[in-house]
């Protein structure tokens, strides 16, 4: 992982998540973010991260990622990517 990874959480409120990533986006820490945001779902039905933090994000880390993320999006959890680095998260 990313020695430097780190995500900042706010429950806005029942329904609503906040993540707010900060350091090295890279293949480690996108199964940590994936298994962050897996522990939530049923929890909450909206997600919002923001990438504005990131310093870096390593195109492998965002391959590994993208199909977790699709996963999660058909389990009912609505994630929103906003920040620096949100079309790096959004799959085309």
């Amino acid at each position: 992982m990313a020695k430097n990874f780190r995500v900042s959480k706010k429950q806005k409120n029942k329904n609503s998540l906040d993540l707010k990533l900060f350091g090295d986006f890279d293949a480690s820490s996108a199964y940590e973010l994936h298994n962050l945001l897996s522990t939530d779902v049923g929890k909450t039905s909206k997600v919002a991260i923001d990438t504005s933090g990131l310093k870096t994000v390593s195109p492998f880390g965002i391959d590994l990622f993208l199909p977790l993320m699709s996963d999660l999006h058909h389990q009912r959890m609505n994630i929103e990517v906003t920040g620096r680095f949100s079309r790096a998260f959004r799959e085309e």
